[in-house]
């Protein structure tokens, strides 16, 4: 099981194993851009837009599900189970936790070192 990232815990070693993922880290700046819970689906289609480098429309519909298949299996669960993210399966929502302060501060450097500010 994942190391919990709490609010006044959050190690950067622990930060640093969810970002070694580049999709962890579209995940995270999808959500970090959304202001509300976003469909799995949806957050999917934002993140293989990041991957892809292309508009939606471009990219083939099975790219997008293998994405959110990923997603649903690894990724989210991996983000959960440290706190950074929280997962209505229900109503198949995601949406970025209150706590993810310093992933917010370690992105925001790691697009500024790539020159994407």
């Amino acid at each position: 099981m994942a190391e919990h990232i709490g609010p006044d815990e959050q190690s950067l070693d622990a930060v640093c194993d969810l970002l070694a993922n580049q999709r962890r880290q579209y995940v995270l700046a999808c959500l970090i851009d959304h202001t509300q819970a976003i469909a799995l689906t949806n957050l999917a289609e934002n993140v293989a837009v990041r991957e892809n480098e292309r508009p939606r429309t471009e990219i083939p519909k099975e790219t997008v599900r293998t994405i959110s298949t990923s997603l649903y299996h690894a990724h989210i669960p991996k983000l959960v189970d440290a706190g950074v993210v929280e997962y209505d399966q229900d109503r198949d929502l995601v949406r970025i936790s209150e706590t993810t302060h310093l992933v917010e501060r370690v992105l925001s450097l790691a697009a500024t070192d790539r020159g994407e500010e």
